[in-house]
Parts: C-alpha cells; structure tokens; sequence
C-alpha cells in the first residue's frame, strides 16, 4: 500500500506539474481574493507596566524562539494578541515580539493591579499551525480512511493536504488531493467550514473482474462540514464531500461522501 501511495504521489505531483499547476493557482487566488480579508487591531490595545526587573521578549511564540529584547521595569508595553501560553507585545520604541503569558503576572493595568487573562481558547490554537486529522467514513457504500495535513495561515484559511484509501466490493481506489478550506467562524466552539479541492483518483478494480483495468482519473471536491472543540488542541470533524470525477469516458461521476474524524493542531 506504502508503495502505491508513494507511486500515485509522483504521478500526481508530474501531472500536476504539467497540467493542473495554473488551475490551481487560479483556485488560490479566487479562494484568497474571497476568503481572506486583512485583519485589524482594535484602537484601545490593553496596556501594562513591567513591575520586575526585567521580561525577556522572544522573536516567535515558542521556547525555541530566541530571545531579541528585554523590556525593563517601567516600561509600558502594549498586548496585541495572544496564542496559547504566549502574548504578542509592542513595546514603546514600536519593537514587536512575545512574551510568556505567566511573565505578565510581573506588569500592573492602569489600576494599579496585575492583569487578568482568560484561560487558553481554542482560537489560540487556529493561527500559524500545523492541523493533522484522520476521519473514518462512507465513500458510496465503501470504507473509506482518509488522512489530512493541513497549515492554517490565518484563523479562516487552511492549506490541505489530502490522502485517502476506499475499500469497496468491486473495487478499490486511492485519492491524493489538495484544497483550500475556509472556516469563517473559528471561535465557535461548533465551527462549520467549506472547501474547495482538487486531485487524481486511482481506482483498483477487483482481481476477480474480467479484464480488470487500473484507471486514474482527475478529481474536484466541494466540502461542507464542522470543527467539533473538544479540549485544547484536539477537534472532532464531521464533513460531507461531493467528488466529482472527470473520466475519459463521455459521462463523469459524482460520488458522496460523509465522514467523522479527530484533528490535533501542533
């Protein structure tokens, strides 16, 4: 199986290469034109005053980010936004970087008093990561394994990667497919979401069929389904999928899909 896989992932990205390459930057950008609208800071930015000697201010949102300033006591730094245990800050000279959120327990509001932060939610967990899901489903009346990679380079908008396995009666086949996912409303703890996706299916018909033919065709999906918030980074995935497959014969075919699985995001 490892190696078909492997083998249809090289046909795909050849064909894709030669083919499909300006389709789907095409499908990018009218997703993104879409889709994709610049955020904004809102005017009335909390600010805080460092009440320790020092809080040191990373260049990313991890402990792996090296740090590139300090803000010392008395500094009054601005808090644009938050990420799990991580704050994004301006300090008054304009520089921008990360502080842990349990460092702003050193800094006073402007009453005097330490600044209160709302637990973790899962929005924290929506921007700038990796998503990995696995879903289990019903593929016209065969099981269906489905794995995803996805990168959420904003709160709406995802980048997947698609690989799926159907096991039918009389045949089976392989999907390997790209899309871009738009969720518009990612704080909901029930977040429904479309996509739009392209690929190649591979169908295996049953040795057991006269003449049985290998065939690769090309696929486009619409998607419609909801993130489940469960606990911090892990969502459950409901999701219906239209696929419709362009055959070499003078008919396509439209096949249904439902499937239910979990996403982590790291």
């Amino acid at each position: 199986m490892i190696n078909a896989v492997s083998l249809s992932l090289w046909d795909f990205c050849s064909a894709l290469h030669r083919r499909r390459l300006k389709g789907i930057g095409g499908l990018l950008f009218l997703c993104v034109g879409l889709c994709l609208s610049p955020g904004t800071w809102a005017d009335d930015d909390p600010q805080v005053t460092v009440n320790d000697a020092f809080i040191n201010v990373h260049n990313g949102p991890g402990r792996g980010y090296p740090v590139f300033h300090v803000v010392e006591r008395g500094e009054t730094i601005t808090l644009l936004k938050s990420r799990t245990d991580w704050i994004k800050i301006k300090t008054y000279r304009g520089k921008t970087g990360w502080v842990r959120r349990s460092d702003l327990q050193f800094t006073l509001g402007p009453d005097g008093q330490p600044p209160e932060f709302a637990d973790s939610k899962q929005e924290d967990y929506l921007t700038d990561r990796f998503e990995l899901g696995v879903a289990l489903g019903d593929f016209d009346g065969a099981d269906s394994l489905t794995g995803t990679l996805g990168y959420r380079f904003t709160e709406n908008l995802t980048a997947e990667l698609r690989v799926a396995q159907n096991t039918g009666q009389f045949s089976d086949s392989q999907i390997l497919a790209v899309a871009l996912l738009h969720q518009p409303f990612p704080e909901w703890r029930i977040s429904p979401f479309f996509s739009l996706g392209t690929g190649e299916i591979k169908t295996l018909p049953s040795a057991t069929l006269v003449e049985p033919e290998d065939r690769k065709d090309t696929l486009i999906q619409a998607s419609l389904g909801s993130y489940i918030h469960l606990t911090g980074r892990f969502f459950m995935r409901v999701e219906y999928t239209n696929h419709m497959i362009l055959t070499s014969r003078n008919d396509n075919e439209e096949v249904n899909e439902w499937k239910v699985g979990f996403n982590i995001f790291f």
